[in-house]
């Protein structure tokens, strides 16, 4: 095969991705503009008052998360919702996550009995809080995020479960929204997936976002563009065939009982909540049952993004060894009829454009240069299609920006004018450099893994 041909190739690939880009973000549309209209209808102010509104446990998963842990508690048992429990696994931090937790909520050490429905490394104590609110803390040995989040389904009390990270902020009405699908279709709804927003910039009192803000750093709009692009742009339309792939491990609710027939997480995993929400779609199509997954866009969290460059590179190239993971555990399910739309469509889709596509462009970066240096190709053809291939990732962007206007995060016109920029200046730089972390990922040799924390640095104007 000429290079001639592999160039033409190459950026037909990249074409067809933005297609399906586009595509998605049309069905994305079209499911938003939906649920728009069936949020005015009234459902969630109903739920505040319905004795028949399911409750829910949630549980957090910390480590060594001694800084932020007591606000991240309080700042829960202050939501809008009838009834909940928070049950917060200290996953043997090596910090005093649990001396702070003790003094702060007045915890007693009591004996509960815990039904073993889910493996998980030995628990240590079992604490509750001698204050009104509903706290149960599970101290146990280090495991891992996946292990912590078994352990806490295991001590949870009630039917549905929402498990997020100990350092997200909470919109007052986001468990409720979350929980609209359930209540709406609790037959079939298995799990629901919320709207994460980055945090950068924005104004925070009392564990409440007051004033959303953009940050000021390109490395973080790219991300605030990214994040409108993944969560907006296409998890809706996904959601609305059924072929949602990723409920997100910082803020997803499930069904306790189909999370405990999937297997629960796996432990030792990079992707627990790919990997997850994969094994819920298994499960389920294989039971023979009629589910859905669904993402609930008005269901609103709020968490810090990476500021600086090396802790993004260290955050991507996890994510990406963890899809490495997923598409080894799940690779029977590519094109296999027997998954429905999943197996057809959504994580043939996925492998395409998320695994194979940076080593795609990756081999674009050789073969055009060599096919120009060697005047194997029509020049003039090639900057036409390079200019195609730009235009459509940068009118998608563009889209995912005004599918987030319906819902008034940012409301200065400079703010608007700042991400239109960041959606032509991320195709220039930023996302050469994520391809390159992508491909780094191919080539590691796995060991145990451990939790994938963050540095974080309080870039919120936190109480100003």
């Amino acid at each position: 095969m000429t290079i001639n041909v592999l160039s033409y190739i190459i950026l037909g690939f990249f074409i067809a991705l933005e297609i399906q880009t586009g595509v998605v973000m049309v069905m994305s549309s079209r499911a938003l503009s939906r649920d728009i209209r069936m949020a005015k209808h009234g459902r969630v102010p109903d739920m505040l008052r319905s004795p028949s509104t399911p409750p829910v446990s949630l549980i957090i998963a910390a480590y060594n998360e001694s800084v932020g842990i007591v606000d991240s508690v309080r700042s829960r048992t202050i939501l809008s919702y009838p009834e909940y429990e928070i049950v917060v696994v200290n996953d043997g931090s090596t910090d005093d996550t649990l001396d702070r937790l003790i003094e702060a909520f007045q915890l007693r050490q009591v004996d509960i009995p815990i039904r073993p429905q889910l493996s998980h490394e030995p628990i240590r104590a079992i604490y509750k809080s001698a204050l009104p609110i509903n706290l149960l803390v599970v101290d146990k040995e280090n495991g891992g995020k996946g292990d912590a989040l078994n352990a806490g389904m295991n001590a949870a009390s009630y039917p549905f479960v929402l498990l997020t990270d100990a350092d997200m902020i909470f919109e007052e009405d986001s468990l409720l929204r979350s929980m609209r699908p359930f209540v709406e279709d609790r037959a079939r709804t298995v799990a629901v997936g919320g709207n994460i927003r980055p945090l950068n910039g924005c104004k925070v009192s009392m564990g409440r976002v007051t004033e959303s803000r953009l940050p000021h750093t390109i490395t973080e709009l790219t991300q605030v563009v990214e994040y409108q692009r993944s969560f907006l742009g296409s998890r809706p339309g996904w959601s609305s065939a059924n072929g949602l792939l990723l409920v997100s491990g910082a803020f997803g609710v499930f069904q306790k009982e189909a999370v405990i027939a999937a297997g629960g997480f796996a432990t030792g995993h990079l992707g627990e909540d790919l990997d997850l929400t994969m094994r819920l779609h298994r499960s389920q199509l294989a039971a023979g049952n009629e589910y859905r997954i669904v993402y609930a866009p008005d269901a609103v969290v709020w968490t810090e993004v990476p500021k600086n460059v090396k802790v993004l590179r260290k955050q991507r190239i996890r994510w990406h060894r963890g899809l490495q993971q997923v598409i080894g555990d799940h690779k029977s399910m590519l094109l296999n009829p027997r998954y429905g739309f999943v197996g057809m469509v959504s994580w043939p889709a996925f492998f395409l454009f998320e695994f194979v596509a940076p080593i795609v462009e990756a081999l674009g970066w050789i073969i055009l240069p060599i096919a120009v240096l060697t005047r194997q190709t029509d020049l003039e053809i090639l900057w036409i299609l390079l200019g195609l291939a730009l235009v459509v990732a940068v009118l998608n962007s563009v889209a995912a920006l005004i599918l987030d206007e319906q819902y008034g995060h940012f409301n200065a016109p400079s703010d608007a004018a700042r991400l239109l920029m960041i959606a032509v200046v991320e195709n220039f730089g930023p996302r050469q450099r994520t391809v390159w972390w992508r491909i780094r990922s191919l080539f590691w040799i796995r060991s145990r893994v451990e939790w994938g924390d963050m540095e974080r640095s309080g870039v919120a104007n936190i109480g100003r």
